[in-house]
């Protein structure tokens, strides 16, 4: 298990260390890149590192870095795949976000968890307000709004709903992990 590093000199002020899940994915691998970018060294976590489907693996990693902040990418992304490999889904998105949201509580850090707009209905053309309906139309959509569920039994918990992946995306969620 990598050790906190040293804090940022360019952010002396600072004192949130933080983590990001799903490293080796394309929002993990672009939020940690932008969080570098800002002179701040976040851990990267992946498969490799542990399984957050299996919860005392995903406590006894998360209590032994203490991050500050966690920033959950970690995600079953493959929507169309999802239908026929619910199980899997359903591990990911749901359990393992319950399991970093309770690392996450037990530890004090800040969660900020990554949704999608999948877990409305789609059919809108209008912006959403946050507290919009929510009816999501397939097991990723349902999935995600689980997590989203899960995401809350951290106290400290923030959820970002995106639509496409973006490179404003990756600035509000850098952003988000440095409140």
């Amino acid at each position: 298990i990598m050790r906190r590093p040293p804090r940022s000199p360019l952010f002396p002020s600072t004192t949130l260390f933080r983590s990001v899940t799903g490293a080796n994915g394309q929002l993990g691998y672009d939020v940690i890149k932008r969080l570098n970018a800002l002179g701040d060294e976040p851990v990267g976590a992946d498969r490799e590192e542990f399984d957050i489907t299996d919860g005392k693996a995903t406590e006894n990693y998360i209590t032994a870095l203490r991050p500050d902040v966690i920033v959950h990418c970690a995600a079953y992304t493959a929507v169309d795949k999802a239908e026929d490999d619910r199980d899997t889904c359903r591990k990911v998105n749901v359990d393992g976000t319950r399991n970093i949201a309770l690392a996450c509580e037990k530890i004090g850090a800040k969660l900020v968890y990554i949704s999608s707009d999948y877990v409305f209905g789609g059919s809108g053309t209008q912006p959403l307000e946050i507290d919009a309906p929510k009816d999501p139309q397939n097991i990723y959509g349902i999935t995600k709004l689980g997590g989203e569920e899960e995401a809350k039994k951290c106290q400290k918990h923030f959820i970002v709903r995106i639509s496409k992946f973006s490179s404003s995306i990756i600035c509000i969620v850098s952003r988000m992990s440095l409140v």
